[in-house]
């Protein structure tokens, strides 16, 4: 049996379906995390939904505290910073291995994924939800042609983190700049330039980086999970 056709446990069910709520904003930050409402949502004991919101934990996206249990991490200015120095390192280096060794299926899905977000950059009514998707799937479609597992995979983990970042920015972002970055990007990508899309990516988070964070709301003041109507 391949590594990947491996069947998930619960506890990796729950733990994969709470990390993508919150990634996409659907937990938002500083949301309390009710074990009884969580595990009726998502169909499971509260045994492995407490050490999937452990785990959570581990990675930064889910925080404890004494007398008032779990709540999605809030948002903050340091680990803002703190990703974006990260991905500085990490995703320059895996797209400019993509460009160096992606093949022509590659090719065809990086002018694919590029072809969807830009529609979403041109387009003023797309949600940011949406808009986000469609940047991951532009760099999960871009790392895909970098021949390291391990290097794939870091950036991956570090790009989805700063996924709630890019989302609380997305309504201040200038769109035409960002739009005129990802093309600079994708011709180096496809052209074999890899110093070019070093510096486009690193153009690209700096961008993302100049919006300013609003983190004024009370985390207190979020709905509790299941409770929108």
């Amino acid at each position: 049996m391949a590594v990947n056709d491996v069947p998930l446990t619960r506890i990796d069910w729950v733990e994969a379906q709470i990390r993508q709520a919150i990634l996409d904003g659907e937990l938002a930050p500083g949301e309390r995390l009710i074990t009884a409402t969580l595990s009726e949502r998502f169909s499971v004991s509260p045994t492995p939904l407490r050490e999937a919101l452990q785990r959570l934990a581990g990675e930064g996206l889910v925080e404890f505290a004494a007398q008032r249990g779990a709540r999605v991490t809030p948002l903050s200015a340091r680990d803002r910073d703190e990703l974006a120095e990260l991905r500085k390192l990490l995703e320059p280096e895996t797209a400019a291995q993509a460009a160096l060794h992606g093949g022509p299926e590659w090719r065809a899905l990086v002018e694919a994924t590029s072809a969807t977000l830009l529609a979403t950059l041109g387009q003023a009514t797309t949600t940011p939800v949406a808009r986000e998707l469609a940047y991951r799937a532009f760099y999960e479609a871009t790392a895909g042609g970098c021949p390291s597992t391990r290097l794939r995979n870091m950036s991956r983990v570090v790009r989805d983190q700063a996924s709630r970042y890019r989302l609380a920015v997305s309504d201040g972002l200038d769109r035409e700049e960002l739009a005129t970055v990802h093309r600079s990007l994708v011709g180096a990508l496809l052209a074999g330039r890899p110093a070019e899309v070093r510096t486009a990516i690193e153009r690209e988070i700096v961008a993302y980086e100049s919006v300013g964070l609003d983190m004024t709301a009370e985390p207190e003041a979020a709905v509790a999970p299941g409770a929108r109507g």
